[in-house]
């Protein structure tokens, strides 16, 4: 028997995921996605009309099933599979590849196979391995049975269903085509992007009323029946009308052990922001003590939400904290404030503000303002802030206006601190606040003659709090005009350039001068050459490649001007590398404009693999050959330089393979009579969860400060396998100038299949100046795919291990 009759029914899947405007929040929630196999039942109970016996049946309709999305948490954003660990899920049969450029389900027939059809006015019967598909989806059973009159359809001997996003199977099944509800017992569900799996004794559904109940409902990650940790709610109701369902009595269970019990959430079941709580953060250190966060999400309006989140801390309070964020079309950004009205450990209230803004209110016009305060210079390491401040060293206040045209760009700024770490600025003093400073720079093209023209142009008030510091407005002026030859062989650019400095200054000594001005030419004269040749054998392991030799000389004359009465605002020595060999001005800043008779020779080359492109090893040595002495320091009272040369600068890369790297530089003092400095780096890399850093770093470069052996330490990290399951987190940080430990770090993570755990001790300083260490001991235990139970070790490690990168699941 064959019947050609066709249906239309609509098949919708979406995700279950919590989406938020601006980042991936842990939101967890339930949702029931039933399928309409009413309109495939009730077109096969109209057109299926006399009992027949057949060995193969093949009808054309319309049809669809149940499918049980659940809790869900964060999916992973690395490259890395997190659930390697994992066997197969014993559905992970039924999910059907997904087809690409597949037509839309609405247009796609549903094909029935069974080994025998019995029809007749009262009922009809599919058995035999019975069929139905649609596309990507698939429903298999062993007997279907419709009743007639009362238009009801039964499936007794079980049911699988499978499409590219999930798996589904149950027991029994009931559905009412006259009042469009249905009834499903003992429901085993897979879902193969997030490794998930469960259980629902009985689900109904009420397809009129788009409501869905589950009873006796589980989710995990974990291998089904060998459930490490699962999350179990005995009621369930989900209402896609209104978008919102409920949860009653939902237990996290670790091992077989309840760990928290919620007698009651509310959570949205659809792609719109709905307010309601986000998962709790637990966690303890010994700085807060038992530390327990539970999220509020506002949804204000589609373009602004707010987070209210209470933190209760057992050593320190009860802390109040706020997120509130907009996105609209030309601007967005968000505001973050913390209180607690009173510390037990502090002895007073507490709190933290942070705001940040990014706007574009006209074309070519950006605006981006940042303003950050805490309460005092302890705040952020006592309290493990997880707001988005910059630094724990000090905070930045500033508002940027830039505008960017064809050749030329502005910036209107005005820019202030709050010093957390005042040691660290002991020697310099506190850095000044721009009030305001404007900047323009321009850069026209080639011309007449192949000339090129710019302007550097600023206005800059210093201000401090402090009344004895000189203060004062400063104007720098910078014009140049260069002309360029480049040709694939070399080139050569030759460039004259006018800076001009004034100041009129506050504050100053008597008798000092408040308003001096510096002027001075600087002329350059940029050239160099690039050979190249074919390898003609194997080295490096590159075969096809081609190696350059490129000699550069650069010529700088800058006349002297005497500038002992210019104050310092925000320049200081430049740090000495290979680029510094090339730059025109040996000082940051513009209070400072070093003179200048040199030239810098240096000589680079490099192999590049001809299959792929990729540069293999670079190296470079160059040195800076002075024809006068240096006369302009950073103050008065420090002599004249007067090497006849920088010394040798060197510095090379070296990528060994896909996984090893190597790079490094060495400074020899000036006439090159000893090392000044000397860099080392290596790391190996195979993946986010394995790889080595080694760091080596002497600087006995003398400052203007009279200091000398500035850095001497060397810095190794690790993740590193012991198992498959097991690994070592490891850092050792370590100043040998003054014999003392910046940061050590040792710790442990096993990762299983559907859970991880981390243990972590720490003893650091947060400054070489500090002489007492202090210590840290942090556990972490993550639930994969739900949440973490643990706070803090995840901006530790991402701080102290240079690569490492949590996963996300």
């Amino acid at each position: 028997m064959r019947s050609g009759a066709t249906g239309k029914t609509v098949f919708s899947h979406s995700s279950s995921r919590c989406s938020r405007s601006l980042k991936q929040v842990r939101s967890i929630w339930v949702r029931l996605q039933p399928w309409s196999i009413y309109a495939m039942l009730g077109h096969f109970n109209r057109h299926v009309k006399s009992c027949s016996v057949t060995p193969y049946f093949r009808v054309l309709a319309t049809g669809a099933v149940l499918a049980v999305l659940p809790l869900v948490g964060v999916q992973a954003q690395s490259t890395f599979n997190p659930w390697l660990q994992c066997e197969a899920d014993e559905l992970v049969q039924e999910i059907v590849p997904a087809t690409p450029n597949a037509p839309a389900p609405d247009d796609l027939p549903v094909r029935a196979e069974a080994g025998r059809v019995e029809s007749s006015s009262t009922w009809s019967v599919l058995e035999g391995d019975v069929k139905l598909s649609r596309g990507d989806q698939r429903l298999r059973a062993e007997r279907m049975t419709l009743e007639r009159p009362a238009n009801r359809v039964r499936v007794e001997e079980g049911f699988t269903y499978g499409d590219p996003n999930q798996a589904l199977r149950g027991t029994q099944a009931e559905v009412d085509l006259n009042a469009e509800t249905g009834w499903f017992k003992d429901a085993d569900y897979y879902l193969p992007r997030r490794n998930a799996q469960g259980y629902a004794e009985k689900v109904n559904v009420d397809r009129a009323q788009q409501t869905s109940r589950l009873e006796d409902a589980t989710y995990s990650t974990c291998p089904r029946g060998r459930e490490a940790w699962e999350l179990r709610a005995r009621r369930l109701n989900l209402n896609s009308a209104s978008g919102r369902g409920t949860a009653h009595d939902i237990v996290l269970a670790f091992k077989d052990t309840p760990v928290f019990y919620f007698p009651y959430l509310s959570f949205p079941i659809t792609e719109e922001r709905q307010s309601g709580f986000l998962f709790p953060r637990q966690g303890y250190d010994s700085e807060t003590g038992f530390d327990l966060s539970l999220p509020y999400y506002w949804n204000i309006a589609p373009d602004r939400d707010m987070t209210l989140t209470p933190r209760l801390m057992s050593a320190r309070g009860l802390l109040l904290g706020a997120e509130y964020r907009y996105l609209y079309p030309d601007r967005q950004g968000k505001i973050d404030a913390e209180y607690i009205p009173y510390d037990r450990r502090y002895g007073d209230a507490r709190g933290s503000f942070n705001i940040v803004d990014r706007a574009t209110p006209l074309p070519n016009l950006y605006t981006n303002l940042r303003f950050e305060y805490v309460s005092d210079d302890s705040y952020l390491r006592d309290l493990s802030n997880n707001l988005d401040f910059l630094t724990v060293n000090y905070l930045e206040r500033y508002l940027d206006v830039r505008y960017q045209g064809d050749w030329w760009r502005a910036l209107a700024r005005v820019q202030g601190y709050q010093i957390l770490n005042p040691a660290l600025f002991a020697l310099t003093g506190d850095p000044y606040e721009r009030l305001p400073q404007l900047v323009f720079d321009g850069a026209w093209p080639t011309g007449a003659g192949g000339f090129n023209y710019r302007l550097h142009g600023e206005v800059v008030s210093f201000q401090q709090s402090d009344s004895a510091v000189v203060t004062g407005t400063r104007l720098d002026l910078w014009p140049t005009v260069g002309w360029a030859l480049e040709k694939p062989w070399g080139y050569l650019k030759p460039q004259a350039g006018f800076r001009y400095t004034s100041y009129q200054l506050d504050n100053t000594a008597a008798g000092a001068n408040d308003a001096p001005s510096r002027a001075a030419p600087v002329l350059s004269l940029d050239s160099g050459l690039i050979f190249e040749r074919p390898l003609q054998a194997d080295w490096l392991g590159v075969t096809a490649g081609t190696q350059t030799l490129e000699p550069r000389l650069f010529y700088l004359y800058v006349p002297y001007r005497d500038q002992d009465d210019i104050p310092i605002f925000d320049s200081a020595r430049m740090d000495r590398d290979f680029d510094w060999l090339f730059r025109q001005n040996r000082f940051t800043g513009a209070d400072r404009l070093g003179d200048a008779n040199q030239l810098t020779a240096a000589l680079t080359s490099r192999l590049i693999d001809g299959s792929s492109g990729r540069e293999r090893l670079r190296a470079s040595v160059g040195q800076i050959q002075y024809f006068e002495d240096r006369r302009v320091n950073l103050y008065p009272e420090l002599p004249p330089q007067t090497a006849a040369n920088s010394g040798l600068i060197a510095q090379g890369a070296l990528n060994l393979s896909s996984r090893w790297s190597v790079q490094g530089g060495v400074q020899l003092e000036p006439d090159n009579s000893d090392l000044l400095r000397t860099a080392f780096d290596l790391r190996y890399f195979a993946t986010s969860r394995q790889f080595v850093n080694l760091s080596y770093l002497r600087d006995r470069d003398p400052s203007d400060l009279g200091l000398s052996d500035q850095i001497h330490s060397v810095d190794a990290s690790l993740v590193w396998p012991l198992s498959s399951r097991l690994r070592v987190l490891a850092r050792w940080n370590q100043a040998l100038n003054i014999d003392r430990n910046l940061e050590t770090l040792a710790g442990l993570e096993y990762e299983d299949c559907c859970w991880a755990f981390r243990a972590v001790a720490r003893q650091y300083r947060d400054s070489p100046l500090e002489v007492d260490a202090q210590t840290g001991f942090y556990l972490e235990l993550e639930l994969k795919g739900l949440t973490r139970l643990g706070g803090g070790l995840e901006t530790v490690l991402q701080s102290s291990i240079f690569g490492y990168q949590p996963i996300r699941y």
